[in-house]
């Protein structure tokens, strides 16, 4: 009775942590609106050369389009892709801003996209058959795994683990898709990828596992970043106290 309890008033405490969010629900604004503009007027099937100006590719990126490492997390590339994200941005973040407040939501968002970037370009093909990247799934990674960073003991509901267990889980099987992507010229690797897409599974490299490994990574810096020793005037005195001790031993 005390659980079914419990879990009524985390549900109401949710809900009235989502009415009192901003940064989430500007993001998930701003996200739908662009994606709505875009797919007004026919989305990347008319509008091709603006998803490769903004998404990102190393190709465009060594060329010069340095923008694009943060102008591909506003573009989605269908409305599954834009609810599935927007969806995360507004569960995730709503508790990270109640937690922590809106300007280190807002730098692990950005810290989260910047890690998914630089992952991309380190693992992802290149050459004209390699499409560019978008959406803000890499933001979507790093905010999980900075929660279960911060509450590693906590149980991530619905799956019966624990933050530290779906961490490491998430960033293992992102580390290890990544890898094996068959698309790569890593020796060994691709073989596991090859052995996946003959079985009917190449659907699983359209995802971008090694921008979500990016994220996650930022997102775990920046949790350990939070967790770390602050510094208090009692500390401070106790360490001038041991130096001085030190110094009159010497």
């Amino acid at each position: 009775m005390n659980s079914v309890v419990a879990r009524m008033n985390g549900v109401g405490r949710n809900f009235a942590q989502l009415g009192q969010a901003r940064l989430p629900w500007l993001m998930l604004l701003l996200l739908l609106l662009i994606h709505v503009a875009l797919e007004s007027r026919g989305g990347h099937l008319t509008l091709p050369w603006f998803y490769v100006t903004f998404g990102l590719t190393r190709d465009s990126f060594l060329s010069g389009k340095l923008w694009q490492v943060v102008t591909y997390a506003f573009l989605h590339g269908s409305w599954i892709h834009v609810v599935a994200n927007t969806g995360c941005l507004l569960m995730l973040g709503t508790r990270l801003e109640y937690y922590l407040g809106s300007r280190k939501l807002l730098k692990m968002i950005v810290f989260g996209v910047l890690g998914g970037a630089v992952a991309h370009l380190v693992f992802a093909a290149a050459g004209e058959s390699a499409g560019p990247l978008v959406g803000s799934s890499a933001a979507c990674f790093g905010l999980l795994i900075l929660i279960t960073t911060l509450s590693p003991e906590s149980r991530m509901w619905p799956l019966p683990v624990s933050g530290r267990h779906l961490g490491l889980g998430l960033m293992a099987g992102s580390a290890v898709l990544a890898l094996i992507d068959p698309s790569l010229d890593l020796p060994i690797f691709p073989q596991a990828g090859q052995w996946m897409v003959r079985r009917g599974l190449g659907s699983w490299f359209l995802i971008g596992h090694a921008c979500h490994l990016g994220g996650g990574i930022a997102g775990w810096l920046y949790g350990r970043w939070l967790l770390r020793p602050r510094v208090t005037l009692e500390r401070l005195r106790l360490e001038r106290a041991r130096r001085e001790a030190a110094g009159g031993n010497g």
